[in-house]
């Protein structure tokens, strides 16, 4: 029995969601090792570089967010 194309277009949908979901956690991860940590005073340069970082993964992860929850409502699993 053939698919419907909608059908077609949940089942796209779901795996794109899934692979930005992946992402996701991925940067979740990575945001984690950037948790502060005592850093020698002389070194305020690598806590400046870290802080910069953590700031990239934390807009990521919004990012994420906003076009997971964009593609959920573009095509509802109940028409």
């Amino acid at each position: 029995m053939a698919k419907s194309n909608y059908q077609i277009l949940i089942e796209m949908r779901e795996s794109i969601v899934a692979y930005l979901e992946e992402e996701k956690v991925i940067n979740e991860k990575a945001l984690a090792a950037y948790d502060p940590k005592p850093i020698a005073e002389q070194d305020q340069e690598i806590r400046l570089l870290r802080e910069k970082e953590a700031i990239k993964l934390r807009d990521r992860i919004t990012e994420l967010s906003r076009h997971i929850a964009v593609i959920k409502r573009m095509y509802p699993t109940n028409p």
